[in-house]
């Protein structure tokens, strides 16, 4: 079983990775009903079943003014636009240790993809050291797996 070190996976917004990450995460959640009754469990113990699924992503990023990928300013223009993004989680498709010049695109397989809209997206300008940013999403439908 192979390893995938973090700085492998990344997340990609209009097919771009976004600029200067130090951090990503995707987060699926279940959202549950109570199906608990006297017939099952005794009434001693609860029971559910899963009825919606949500996804969300976050990104911990270095402030820049330029860089190759997806700017803050590119996220405040689709924050901005309030409208879905198609994002991408997952492997980049480069082997270079180097960032190319239109930026880190991701792999054709083994990749997470759906549209997200922006719901959060801070600086943080702390004196004396790096500016960074912040962004989060929320997963707008289905979350799908690309294999193949």
């Amino acid at each position: 079983m192979s390893k995938i070190k973090g700085q492998e996976l990344m997340l990609f917004l209009g097919g771009k990775s976004i600029a200067y990450a130090t951090s990503h995460t995707l987060e699926i959640s279940a959202e549950t009903s109570d199906t608990s009754n006297k017939d099952e469990g005794g009434g001693d113990w609860a029971s559910s079943e899963v009825s919606k699924l949500s996804w969300t992503a976050s990104s911990e990023n270095l402030f820049s003014a330029d860089g190759n990928g997806a700017s803050y300013d590119a996220l405040f223009d689709y924050m901005i636009k309030k409208t879905p993004i198609v994002a991408v989680f997952g492997l980049k498709s480069e082997t270079a240790t180097d960032v190319p010049s239109e930026g880190w695109t991701a792999a054709t397989t083994g990749t997470y993809t759906g549209k997200v809209v922006i719901t959060s997206l801070s600086i943080n300008a702390p004196n004396g050291e790096y500016a960074t940013y912040s962004v989060q999403f929320t997963g707008v439908g289905e979350l799908k797996k690309k294999t193949a």
